[in-house]
């Protein structure tokens, strides 16, 4: 290493670094900078800001975020609502069974989430076990005798069609039955520290407070940061906002097997353009102003509404936009967004943003000024 150059945490040189591959993507994390839990107050956390005419990067705290937006500027928030997805059950011979529930199926998902079951609901689900399911098999829980039966009606690798006799709406349900679907590396820490892996507190912390749209198994997590005295704030110095719906699917996790990212079959992902979307972005435009995604969902949908022949129109369709060095950004000036994991998609959506170089700069700085990562951890603002 040449003198006074600060170390990094990459595990490949940068010269030695192919962008449009998964290996340029791997860094090193110390695990306690993992955050198992979240900030004692959801806007002090801290913020690192990014500014892209001058590459330049500043050390904030979130509460502080409108110090860096003007007025005019366009905060764009994902209102998804995540549901508890997570259902512990066990098989007749008393082997545990986890299903994540990550879609309604069938007439069920026709209906929604917020409508009658009428009399049986059908759950996709990703399913862990100690052996394979098998279709007809029954699932219960002992220790609580109200839960209904789940039968297995098509199984698949890791994954399963279940159906439940059920009146009421599939998201009572889950809140009746299910618990918040926080992400394996959280769980982990907690079990490591003997800790129960699901808190109380989750099921609201782990949820923004301006959600509304049901369907999520996973928080856009860049508005875990904001509060209602944030928002009041941003309305009063005329920094407008607006909404969309992405629904959050198990694709987030899903990392990276190929070596080039071109090859990495993406995840499709249901979003909805509200009405006044296209409005509040033409508004920002004409007035000089930017508009900031607030979340890599928000940022993906906005860029998948850029590509088609009438953006913005009203309307609910899906995305499986893989956002990655060498596709343009056409719509978001800026990003809001958490620290992600190594190797993952999203980490490669904010390289799209920033650059290759910067994204390297700015991750090392928040590991060297220890930030915490991840779901529940620090923010950053991106400046493109």
């Amino acid at each position: 290493m040449p003198p006074n150059e600060e170390p990094t945490f990459w595990k490949l040189a940068a010269d030695e670094a192919d962008p449009h591959t998964v290996d340029a993507y791997d860094y090193q994390l110390d695990e306690h900078r993992i955050a198992a839990d979240p900030a004692q107050r959801r806007d002090r956390s801290r913020l690192l800001v990014y500014r892209g005419d001058d590459r330049t990067i500043e050390h904030s705290r979130f509460d502080r975020l409108d110090e860096y937006l003007r007025a005019d500027d366009l905060l764009v928030f994902n209102d998804t609502r995540v549901v508890p997805a997570r259902l512990q059950v066990f098989k007749q011979t008393g082997g545990r069974v986890e299903l994540f529930v990550t879609a309604l199926s069938g007439p069920s998902a026709q209906r929604g989430w917020q409508a009658p079951g009428g009399g049986v609901i059908r759950f996709e689900c990703m399913t862990r076990s100690s052996r394979p399911l098998r279709e007809g098999m029954e699932l219960s829980d002992p220790d609580r005798p109200s839960l209904p039966t789940i039968t297995v009606e098509q199984v698949g690798a890791g994954r399963a069609i279940v159906r439940v006799r059920w009146d009421e709406t599939p998201l009572q349900f889950l809140r009746r039955f299910g618990a918040v679907p926080l992400p394996p590396y959280i769980v982990n820490r907690r079990t490591e520290e003997g800790r129960q892996p699901v808190d109380p507190e989750d099921e609201h912390r782990y949820q923004t407070v301006y959600a509304d749209k049901p369907g999520a198994v996973a928080a856009p997590t860049a508005g875990l940061h904001f509060t209602p005295e944030l928002l009041k704030r941003l309305d009063e110095r005329g920094i407008d906002r607006a909404r969309l719906t992405l629904t959050v699917g198990p694709g987030t996790f899903r990392p990276v097997r190929d070596d080039r990212l071109e090859d990495h079959d993406m995840h499709s992902e249901q979003y909805t353009i509200p009405d006044a979307l296209a409005e509040a972005i033409d508004t920002c435009r004409s007035a000089g102003g930017r508009v900031i995604a607030v979340g890599t969902t928000s940022a993906r949908a906005m860029e998948a509404e850029a590509r088609r022949d009438n953006p913005f129109e009203p309307g609910t369709r899906s995305t499986d936009l893989f956002l990655r060095p060498g596709v343009d950004i056409r719509v978001c000036d800026g990003l809001v967004t958490n620290f992600h994991l190594p190797r993952s998609t999203l980490l490669a959506l904010v390289t799209a943003f920033v650059g290759y170089e910067n994204v390297r700069r700015i991750y090392d700085e928040a590991i060297r000024s220890d930030y915490r990562f991840y779901s529940y951890g620090d923010a950053s603002l991106l400046f493109r």
